[in-house]
């Protein structure tokens, strides 16, 4: 009597899929002692394409973020438009061409209007406009603003004094910039001394 077969072991979904793999990669098992040499064009081009691929998608994915492709970067304040701000009572109307005021109002009415670095200069200086939004005089007036590198990194904050500045009028200011790597200014406050 001959023994009975045993049937071999259902085989999981996993285990299939190694499997095919595993056929894949290897091809079917050499019968030619010169298989390697005698590879066929598309066996070579399989291997080839097996090792070229991830080395082409890591290379694109390493181009892509040193280039800042897809600008992750943070956003310069200045390239965006600003909105219009309506002028004071006694002062001149704002050109079309000029940008919109950047304001820091204070509780003590004043507020610095239009501050910027301006680098057309040498030295580089800080400009703006001290507005006085109440009916008394002030004889002297301290700003104090924040200077920032191109990243937004806070690098240190400067002062300048503004004098004479009527009620509902605007006096302008120029502050030379002492942080040589100052690109952003943002008002701190704005006080009457």
């Amino acid at each position: 009597m001959l023994p009975e077969k045993v049937p071999p072991p259902a085989l999981s979904w996993l285990d299939r899929g190694r499997q095919r793999f595993e056929r894949l990669l290897s091809g079917r098992a050499p019968s030619d002692p010169l298989y390697l040499t005698n590879r066929t064009r598309l066996q070579k081009l399989k291997i080839a394409a097996l090792i070229a691929v991830p080395v082409l998608i890591l290379g694109a994915l390493v181009m892509a973020g040193s280039t800042d492709m897809f600008h992750f970067t943070r956003v310069d304040p200045y390239e965006h438009p600003l909105t219009e701000v309506p002028p004071a009572p006694d002062l001149k109307p704002m050109s079309s061409a000029s940008p919109a005021p950047d304001t820091m109002a204070a509780a003590n009415g004043l507020e610095v209007v239009n501050i910027h670095i301006a680098r057309d200069e040498n030295p580089p200086v800080v400009t703006g406009m001290v507005r006085n939004n109440t009916s008394q005089k002030v004889e002297s007036a301290m700003v104090s603003f924040y200077l920032a590198d191109r990243r937004g990194s806070l690098l240190g904050s400067e002062t300048t004094e503004v004098q004479g500045v009527g009620p509902h009028s605007a006096v302008a200011f120029r502050a030379p910039v002492k942080i040589a790597d100052a690109e952003y200014v943002q008002v701190r406050e704005v006080h009457p001394n």
